[in-house]
């Protein structure tokens, strides 16, 4: 496995860990929850985004 796979792979461990942090620890002072809906509503659009590029660039080892 080559240096990319372990460079996405940290990638998406950060944005798990990061979706898990930021609205329960940072954000649960926050008195209504539009703080957490509105992270995580841009968390996906991070993800998928993410997801794309590594589609875009995906290539079959032979």
């Amino acid at each position: 496995m080559g240096r990319a796979f372990w460079g996405w792979v940290s990638w998406f461990v950060f944005l798990f860990v990061l979706d898990f942090i930021v609205p329960f620890k940072i954000l649960k002072d926050s008195p209504t929850l539009m703080a957490s809906f509105l992270f995580w509503v841009l968390w996906v659009i991070v993800a998928i985004v993410s997801m794309f590029i590594i589609f875009l660039r995906w290539q079959e080892n032979e």
